[in-house]
């Protein structure tokens, strides 16, 4: 045989061997990269499993979905989510959730990955074999005064019993409603702003949530019902919601607090500047960038703040520090709750521990009275440790 035909036909049969292995390749890189991505953005809530088990899980409500048995809220089928549908969620976040938008720190590509593993995260298989396909509504109709009529007596017929006579969440039911998980939760006040619904804010929108349910508390109407009479109820819950001109916008990514400077938010997280109404510094219990307390004053208690902005964004960081969900922080400042400037500051300072060519080494002075009160709480549970002990000895001494 010809030596240069041999060479050629060497070198075909190996590109072919190399795009044969490259295409095989191409699922588990996809897979790798997804658990990359999956790891940094969303384990720290949904867990590392997709149990909905993260660390923030306990402070979260409601709480982070369980991606292992294949139940979601926010789709536009009747069971299974489109892959858009997962997709839509971790592209424009969740209103009224700490669950953010993350249009900006993801490409396309990037969430493609991230949805092709969350459903691998499902042990049940529910997705094996199966290609999900998004219900085709109709056109709305334009809004008139008798399909509002008609929507009031349709949500007096289907909706009040949990969402309340004045849609504030407060029906009859209310307090009785479980989760697919068992947990308690409480029906979506209608009255608050459209843009926190969490199936989305628009009449089509709306129609879809009433059409494929949000679970087991908010079940599917996907019969019973002429269209006319699902646009009517959807068009008489948006009318329940405040008007743009009352609500206070919060946007996907943003929250009630003001622009702040991120100077004031470094002195008040440090103890360097006082909160107004009397919260212990930030840095008493916290660190910021690896520095604790020997160094900089800051806490070992607490999680390093350094990458806060990173795990929750600033829609979440805002609820955080407007509403303090957790129970060891709550005591201390629900009765001296952050101002909204104070709020902006803090929220401005956090984000900017962020900035990638700005690496910054924080160091603080904790206010004496605040370090001595951390040490006496200390000194006081190391007694009680000590003191159970010797009168458990004693008490084996007697028998």
């Amino acid at each position: 045989m010809n030596k240069k035909l041999y060479n050629s036909k060497r070198i075909i049969i190996l590109k072919w061997i190399l795009v044969t292995i490259t295409i095989w390749s191409l699922p588990a890189q996809k897979q790798v990269k997804g658990y990359k991505i999956y790891k940094e953005y969303c384990s720290v809530c949904h867990g590392d499993e997709g149990r909905g088990d993260g660390f923030a899980a306990k402070f979260l409500d409601p709480k982070p979905r369980d991606f292992t048995s294949g139940k979601y809220k926010i789709r536009s089928t009747i069971s299974l989510p489109t892959d858009d549908d997962i997709n839509r969620v971790i592209t424009r976040g969740i209103p009224g959730t700490l669950m953010p938008a993350f249009k900006q720190d993801l490409d396309e590509q990037e969430i493609n990955s991230l949805v092709a593993h969350v459903k691998e995260l499902d042990i049940t298989n529910t997705f094996k074999g199966k290609t999900p396909t998004a219900i085709s509504f109709p056109e709305p109709p334009p809004e008139t005064d008798e399909l509002l009529t008609m929507g009031e007596t349709l949500y007096v017929d289907n909706c009040v019993a949990c969402h309340g006579s004045y849609g504030q969440g407060d029906g009859l039911r209310s307090n009785s409603l479980i989760d697919d998980w068992k947990d308690p939760i409480r029906p979506y006040d209608l009255t608050g702003p459209a843009d926190r619904m969490k199936g989305g804010s628009n009449v089509e929108e709306i129609y879809q949530t009433i059409y494929v349910g949000m679970g087991a508390a908010m079940p599917a109407f996907e019969k019973g019902l002429s269209p006319d009479q699902y646009w009517a109820l959807a068009y008489y819950v948006l009318s329940l919601a405040e008007s743009d001109e009352d609500s206070d916008d919060w946007g996907e990514e943003s929250s009630e607090t003001v622009e702040g400077d991120s100077d004031i938010g470094k002195d008040l997280v440090m103890g360097v500047k006082p909160f107004e109404n009397g919260g212990p510094p930030c840095m008493g219990c916290h660190s910021v960038m690896g520095e604790k307390a020997i160094t900089s004053g800051g806490g070992p208690w607490g999680p390093d703040l350094t990458i806060a902005h990173q795990k929750f964004k600033e829609y979440g960081l805002s609820i955080f520090l407007e509403t303090i969900p957790f129970p060891t922080m709550g005591p201390l400042y629900h009765p001296r709750p952050l101002t909204e400037e104070e709020r902006g500051h803090v929220l401005a300072f956090l984000i900017s521990m962020q900035q990638p060519d700005e690496v910054q080494v924080v160091t603080a002075k904790v206010l004496s009275h605040y370090t001595l009160t951390i040490l006496i709480g200390l000194l006081g549970v190391v007694l009680l440790t000590l003191t159970g002990l010797i009168a458990g000895k004693k008490n084996m001494e007697f028998k």
